[in-house]
């Protein structure tokens, strides 16, 4: 039976802030472009303004992590990141602001060989210590 443990990305007030105020202005200009009567002729900003508002908001709904007994899978808008366990060298705490699949700048850093050079990932859990817990199950996690 293989063990599976999901674990959503941790939030900053920051970036929730960011996505609800730039969905409200591209809202409130669809709404605009609906009461002057404009609609029709601007349908394609219309579009583009409602795929943005999806878009802005497809990490936040998105960004998970994944443990499995041989992986550690992350997946982030359309990208995914597969990690061998025996391959994590060390986790770590940072708050490191390099883009990352994390929306926290509460984060930690996980240290792995990748075709055999040393790599990291940052990810931001909201449940750190459970999410180390499952990762280094059966492991030597430093």
């Amino acid at each position: 039976m293989q063990i599976i443990q999901k674990f959503r990305s941790k939030i900053d007030w920051w970036v929730l802030g960011f996505v609800i105020a730039m969905s409200g202005l591209l809202i409130q200009l669809i709404i605009t472009q609906y009461y002057k009567g404009t609609w029709e002729q601007n349908l394609l900003y219309v579009l583009v303004y409602a795929l943005t508002v999806m878009l802005i908001w497809w990490p936040l709904l998105n960004t998970r992590y994944v443990i499995d007994q041989e992986y550690l899978t992350i997946h982030s808008l359309f990208l995914t990141w597969k990690i061998k366990r025996s391959d994590i060298q060390k986790v770590s705490t940072t708050s490191n602001s390099v883009s990352s699949p994390a929306l926290s700048l509460d984060r930690l850093k996980i240290d792995y060989l990748k075709a055999g050079s040393n790599t990291f990932v940052l990810v931001s859990p909201k449940d750190q210590s459970g999410f180390i817990q499952a990762l280094c199950l059966e492991q030597n996690c430093k």
